[in-house]
């Protein structure tokens, strides 16, 4: 086969091109410390980190989610706590209002404090959290609670169904972060047993007074469970952030051995491309500048 001098010249332009063309790739590698910068310069790859990108986008919405909702179960577990505090106050009055040695003038200065205590009990159910109320559930937008003690029931502001927001935690699982005000205030039936408590202390009346301590005491129960409710929820957000951040991290590492190189390596090869380089640049010099009179002399 005759291989004419423009073939030859052609050639070398097309493996001079070739060098170039790594030579930059391995420049760019080097300033960028990434194995490629466009998805067709490496498809299957490409394909890598753009699903890498995706779990990444999804555990960073899981961990602000989790975040939220530990803020959220520790300012109830916060609330459960004063509760609680409120409700042994209530309980040390009204024992010593049942005993023989109280009368009506002491019964209505307990009177004075139990009122207080059940605004008080009124102002955690109206705790906010954010721009909303922490128990108002699906309704975070409207106070939960009202000064209402005769409604029907008392002190709720709306008895309708109050849902439960749920916030996705992981892959297909959804979580309730914190209790709603019903399941607090009116299911525990702590603000009309402080009502009742009232009632009676403005009454003299120590046979409800004698009531009312058996029903704090039922009271406390119920607010201990929910306490103990609340710790294992937190407990289990606590745990599933950990397990989407050891993902997240993992992923990371893969995402970046698909696409990023390391500068060591990148280095050499840009050195071996710059090197390849000069020598075709050399022999084309050579080659391109030949013809057959530099043979006829």
């Amino acid at each position: 086969m005759r291989v004419t001098t423009t073939q030859t010249q052609r050639a070398t332009l097309v493996h001079l091109q070739g060098n170039l063309k790594r030579l930059l790739t391995t420049q760019t590698q080097s300033a960028t410390g990434r194995r490629f910068e466009n998805a067709s310069d490496d498809p299957a790859a490409a394909a890598d980190v753009l699903r890498a990108d995706t779990r990444l986008a999804a555990y960073r919405q899981y961990t602000r989610n989790l975040d939220a909702a530990i803020a959220r179960g520790s300012a109830e577990d916060r609330v459960l706590g004063q509760m609680a505090t409120l409700i042994d106050r209530a309980s040390e009055l009204a024992i010593a209002q049942a005993s023989d040695s109280a009368n009506g003038e002491t019964r209505e200065i307990a009177k004075v404090e139990v009122d207080q205590l059940l605004r008080n009990m009124l102002s955690l159910g109206n705790t906010r959290f954010g721009e909303g109320f922490l128990f108002g559930g699906t309704r975070a937008d409207q106070a939960p609670l009202t000064d209402t003690p005769n409604g029907t029931p008392p002190f709720i502001a709306d008895n309708t169904t109050l849902g439960d927001p749920e916030l996705e935690i992981g892959d297909g699982v959804t979580a309730v972060p914190v209790h709603n005000a019903h399941q607090v205030f009116r299911d525990t039936d702590v603000l009309t047993t402080l009502r009742d408590l009232s009632t009676a202390l403005a009454d003299d009346d120590p046979v409800d007074i004698r009531a009312a301590i058996g029903r704090l005491q039922e009271v406390q129960t119920e607010v201990q469970r929910l306490t103990g409710e609340t710790g294992a929820r937190v407990n289990q957000f606590e745990a599933a952030r950990n397990e989407v951040a050891e993902a997240t991290l993992d992923t990371r590492v893969l995402r970046s051995q698909v696409a990023d190189i390391d500068i060591a390596e990148a280095v050499a090869n840009f050195s071996q491309a710059q090197t390849a380089y000069q020598a075709a640049l050399s022999a084309a010099s050579r080659v391109i500048n030949l013809n057959i009179t530099d043979y006829l002399r």
